[in-house]
């Protein structure tokens, strides 16, 4: 059996996953987020029957790049904050 190249959705899909990972995950978000958006773009206009499975990977991966995204950046900010409410400043 021939092996399968990873297409847009894969990638997008493999690029939400590691997102979920605390703090680590801010480095992937911008990936689930580029990705899925070109999956998307890419769907739309190609001439071909389109996916949907594919299209709904991407949507699910932008989805989850952007809410992943606010929610690390939330925790980074309170990190960089601790220390300052600790002095009560």
């Amino acid at each position: 059996m021939p092996r399968r190249l990873p297409t847009l959705p894969d990638t997008a899909r493999a690029f939400a996953t590691y997102s979920l990972v605390p703090y680590l995950g801010i480095l992937f978000c911008p990936g689930a987020v580029v990705v899925g958006g070109a999956g998307l773009f890419k769907s739309y206009r190609s001439p071909l029957t389109p996916d949907e499975t594919g299209r709904r990977a991407c949507y699910v991966s932008l989805s989850v790049g952007l809410v992943v995204l606010a929610v690390q950046l939330l925790l980074w900010w309170i990190l960089y904050k601790a220390p300052m409410w600790a002095q009560g400043l």
